[in-house]
């Protein structure tokens, strides 16, 4: 007689989605900071999910590339450094350009009404003289949405998904956009010349232009991670106590 699915694996896989969704909110969104350690007793509380279905969500995170799993002393968030970096926005150059020309051969009637509607939000951020740094992080978002969309559009849905775990990586860097405010207006120049291309169906300038723009956003973003790997490992000191296990 073949066994009945039992209830209690069906309830666990339900709230493993729920700590997977809080947990991947939490660290996109900056609530827990990039090397923090995701302590299975105090997430089980702040979640409020028993330890087996966070711990399904901790593999899942670990498994999107958001979490690390060290053995032995547990998850922790992911923390960029130079090399994954360079990495990473190598990965993301070789697909992006890729999807892009796809995208301009292939786009839809509705996906060029989404990209020319998010021109319109992205202008009334751009109008803005003294933006506040939650408006500058809004606008990072929906210029990140715009590669979303060209990414689902290039009709390549293996490159689509591959892009957006990617794109999720990239939004815990999206602070440096911020800091690199004085570089905006070009980003912002980048996006315009993107999106037209993209939506005249013009092939060979969509892949310049989104090699280009992937190009320098890796140089801004291995500056500061740099910039910022050494003071944190100069901080650290070379003679720093080491605790006992």
């Amino acid at each position: 007689m073949p066994n009945s699915t039992p209830e209690i694996p069906q309830a666990d896989k339900a709230l493993s989605e729920i700590a997977y969704d809080s947990l991947r909110a939490m660290i996109l969104s900056g609530q827990v900071r990039p090397g923090e350690r995701l302590g299975e007793r105090d997430l089980a509380r702040r979640i409020q999910v028993s330890r087996t279905p966070l711990r399904e969500a901790l593999g899942r995170l670990e498994r999107d590339g958001l979490a690390i799993n060290r053995p032995g002393l547990g998850y922790y968030a992911l923390e960029f450094d130079p090399e994954i970096v360079e990495a990473l926005y190598e990965f993301r150059e070789l697909l992006e350009v890729h999807a892009s020309r796809a995208a301009a051969r292939r786009i839809s009637e509705a996906g060029i009404r989404e990209l020319k509607d998010i021109m319109r939000q992205l202008a009334v951020y751009e109008r803005k003289k003294k933006p506040s740094t939650e408006e500058l992080r809004q606008e990072v978002q929906l210029g990140l949405r715009i590669h979303e969309v060209i990414a689902r559009e290039s009709g390549n849905s293996f490159i689509c998904e591959t892009l957006l775990q990617i794109y999720d990586r990239l939004r815990l860097l999206t602070w440096i956009d911020v800091l690199w405010f004085d570089k905006w207006q070009l980003t912002r120049e980048e996006h315009r010349e993107l999106v037209d291309a993209v939506t005249t169906r013009d092939e060979k300038r969509t892949a310049k232009i989104a090699g280009q723009h992937v190009k320098r956003s890796r140089e801004d973003s291995l500056w500061v991670i740099t910039a910022q790997h050494r003071e944190r490992n100069h901080a650290k000191g070379p003679n720093r106590t080491r605790r006992s296990p």
